[in-house]
């Protein structure tokens, strides 16, 4: 008859080899395993002829005997697989999303120094210089006597202009009055602004004299009421008469 060992050696023996037969699948060879191989060998040459025999016992016995206190191993489920997450592909704290409907334009920063103030100095306006025009030409007329001798001068005389002057004499009457004496007409011009003449005169009463200009109407008598017998803008010279009573 075989020497059997103990019951409870021969349980925890086969349940050791049905463990040995699917540890593999469970879990990778390490330093557990080889030390669990070594421990069953050793059981092994204690028990070699006996150990089959007890591995179907023991399986068969498995359903009769008292619930381990360890959880059995579901063969079916594969071990965990536990992932590791590197640091660097966490999302790196950055400025918060702007809010939905918010716009995303950032604003552009302004130049600073010389570019911003060649940019916000108005460019610098260019003057334009009208023309002056020169004023309009004006000829001027004078005339002066010596005498009966007559000097008339104009200046300046505008280009193109030419300036009639006449000069009058009148003999005074015994009313008053003034009658024609003698005239003449000049022109002066540019090329020859100046002018001289001699006055003729009454040798009975010598009357008053006029120096024109513009070509006025000349009358033949003044009456003695008559202070201003031409346009005074006509007038470049005058001088008054003798007063005759005989």
């Amino acid at each position: 008859m075989l020497d059997l060992p103990p019951t409870d050696d021969r349980v925890r023996d086969a349940f050791a080899e049905l463990t040995g037969s699917v540890d593999h699948l469970l879990r990778p060879p390490g330093v557990g395993s080889v030390r669990e191989t070594v421990r069953r060998r050793r059981q092994r040459r204690l028990g070699a002829t006996a150990a089959a025999a007890v591995a179907v016992a023991g399986v068969l016995g498995l359903a009769q005997l008292p619930a381990l206190d360890r959880p059995a191993v579901d063969v079916a489920d594969p071990p965990p697989v536990t992932t590791t997450v590197s640091p660097s592909a966490l999302p790196l704290p950055g400025p918060p999303l702007p809010a939905s409907g918010q716009s995303h334009a950032t604003a552009t920063p302004t130049q600073t120094g010389v570019d911003e103030r060649a940019h916000s100095a108005p460019p610098p306006t260019q003057q334009v210089t009208t023309p002056v025009p020169p004023p309009p030409c004006t000829s001027t007329v004078k005339a002066s006597a010596n005498g009966t001798d007559l000097v008339i001068v104009a200046g300046p005389v505008c280009s193109g202009d030419e300036i009639a002057i006449s000069w009058v004499t009148y003999e005074t009457q015994r009313d008053g009055s003034q009658k024609l004496f003698a005239s003449d007409r000049l022109t002066l011009t540019a090329g020859r602004p100046r002018a001289t003449a001699t006055l003729r005169e009454s040798p009975t009463c010598v009357g008053p004299w006029y120096v024109l200009r513009a070509d006025p109407p000349i009358p033949s008598t003044l009456p003695a009421d008559v202070v201003e017998p031409f346009p005074s803008g006509a007038i470049v010279a005058s001088e008054d008469g003798e007063l005759c009573l005989s």
